[in-house]
């Protein structure tokens, strides 16, 4: 038994004091070594399934009601009725419980996980103890902690609270990169920094200033300011608290330094200044590495602003046209004006992400599209095909 590192006088300790097999996996405390009975006869191997939050040494129900998750075959009652329902639970490495067992207290609530468990625990056993009196639920104190290896500094415990295990491995393995931390980028960033892509590279070679901070999720410290840092560095120490695979390349991208994206898997392209961007994007193309392009356009008029947000997707293999020639200069078209706003930028990196995600399978999707705009003034979305 490795020693638990929580909370002594907490939940675990408690279950471990009692006698009970326990593990912590993804998330979940498992509860092993269970006898129960099943259409097949006695068992000593179910496991109870709870989802908790586990930050600090401090282990917590995560699960919002009375019920549990069983791992096993169907668990039966002495008079060979059902304990469960069938529900399917992904529990990390490969393993599911297939069964959900739903016995409210006479208040409604247990009072803790220790007095949960023991209540459901006595409920497999006393049915297993009228095939074999002698079978035991404690067998004796074992606790095992599952590391996860996921890129974070603290547990994703909302995953596992909402059984999205399975969907997000979808992201293990993706090295993402963003070209441009301004506005847009730094909302992308925002997002993907809490799935779970091995490594994340930021490129950027502007100073965040305060004009940047006022359309950057978060909220950045006059102090910080102050030192005038650069972008990608600031934003990679910041989101370095939660994931840790953020790496910051501090220079502009240009044809020259193209390489800090060869490890891609994608890129997103949220650099609205980027004079070398067709370059930049033959180069992705010629690697068969996706990427997607935004960009934003607004003007001011006499009723308010209005103009276009666009997210572009270019997935390996396309053969939609690349742009030729650099990005206009502020003020030649509808997608080079100068002007941005938080809650547009957040909008038009939400588009993008949410088209990435679509990519790997994520999200279930009806109709493929490789561009989306958002029309301001007829607050529309239109998905298409790029040219």
């Amino acid at each position: 038994m490795s020693n638990p590192q929580t909370d002594p006088d907490g939940p675990i300790a408690r279950l471990l004091a009692d006698g009970y097999d326990v593990q912590l996996h993804t998330g979940h405390l498992i509860v092993r070594a269970l006898p129960y009975l099943s259409v097949s006869g006695l068992h000593l191997d179910g496991k109870l399934v709870l989802p908790v939050d586990d930050s600090v040494g401090t282990v917590t129900d995560a699960s919002g009601d009375h019920r549990i998750h069983f791992a096993g075959e169907e668990p039966l009652d002495e008079r060979g009725s059902s304990l469960g329902s069938a529900e399917r639970r992904d529990i990390g490495g490969g393993e599911v419980s297939s069964f959900m067992l739903s016995f409210k207290p006479p208040n409604g609530v247990y009072p803790g996980i220790h007095e949960k468990v023991r209540h459901y625990a006595r409920i497999l056993r006393d049915a297993a103890r009228h095939v074999n009196p002698d079978v035991t639920a404690t067998p004796g104190a074992a606790f095992q902690m599952v590391e996860d290896g996921l890129p974070f500094v603290y547990r994703d415990t909302n995953a596992t609270r909402a059984g999205l295990t399975t969907l997000n491995n979808l992201f293990r393995g993706q090295i993402v990169a963003i070209v441009g931390v301004g506005g847009t980028g730094s909302y992308i960033l925002d997002q993907v920094a809490k799935t779970w892509v091995d490594r994340i590279i930021l490129v950027d070679g502007d100073v965040f200033e305060n004009h940047n901070a006022f359309r950057a999720p978060g909220a950045a410290a006059l102090e910080t300011l102050q030192t005038r840092p650069n972008k990608a560095e600031y934003f990679a120490e910041v989101y370095s608290h939660m994931h840790t695979g953020v790496e910051a390349h501090p220079e502009a991208l240009t044809a020259a330094n193209l390489s800090v994206l060869q490890d891609s898997t994608f890129v997103f392209l949220a650099a609205a200044d980027a004079d070398q961007r067709p370059a930049i994007m033959a180069w992705l193309r010629e690697r068969e590495i996706g990427f997607i392009d935004v960009g934003m356009g607004l003007s001011q008029g006499d009723n308010g602003l209005t103009g276009l947000i666009k997210s572009t997707h270019f997935p390996p293999g396309s053969t939609s046209t690349l742009p030729v020639t650099p990005a206009a200069a502020p003020g030649q078209d509808d997608y080079s004006t100068n002007i941005q706003v938080a809650d547009l930028n957040a909008l038009n990196a939400l588009l993008a992400v949410i088209q990435w995600k679509r990519t790997l399978g994520y999200y279930a999707t009806h109709t493929p599209a490789s561009e989306t705009v958002y029309k301001l003034f007829l607050n529309e979305i239109r998905n298409g095909d790029a040219a």
